[in-house]
């Protein structure tokens, strides 16, 4: 059976795990699946994905499987705040977060514009809420 020379990338819960090949990826899924069942635990396969970083217009199916059942693929996902594409691109995940410090920005306007907030306030609301937005996108 020839190897497929992808990128894989797995996602579970609060568990990012890195393959160059399918292979590889599926080795390290039975690991991971086999530990978190020795600690009484069981991976929820719902909320797990795979996704494939490749170059191009391609696809490559990455049939994961954990208990017989298949891992979902897909084209992107958030983690802690960071948009993974399967193109490895950030222009989307920029946007996301531009877009998000944007609707707080709107939201927060009226309080900004306020001669009556102190100068200190803004600064909190400006670094506790509008910086962090752009940086966690969230």
């Amino acid at each position: 059976m020839d190897e497929l020379s992808v990128k894989c990338l797995l996602y579970t819960d609060n568990r990012v795990v890195f393959a160059l090949w399918a292979r590889e990826m599926e080795e390290k899924v039975t690991k991971m699946n086999d530990s978190v069942k020795k600690r009484g635990m069981k991976v929820n396969i719902d909320k797990t994905k795979v996704i494939v970083v490749e170059r191009g217009e391609s696809v490559t199916e990455c049939d994961i499987l954990i208990e017989g059942q298949k891992v979902e693929q897909v084209k992107e996902f958030v983690h802690l705040g960071s948009l993974f594409t399967n193109d490895s691109k950030h222009d989307s995940d920029i946007e996301r977060r531009v877009n998000a410090g944007n609707k707080v920005n709107g939201a927060l306007l009226a309080i900004m514009n306020s001669k009556s907030v102190s100068r200190q306030a803004h600064l909190v609301i400006h670094n506790g809420v509008l910086t962090l937005t752009l940086i966690y996108g969230s």
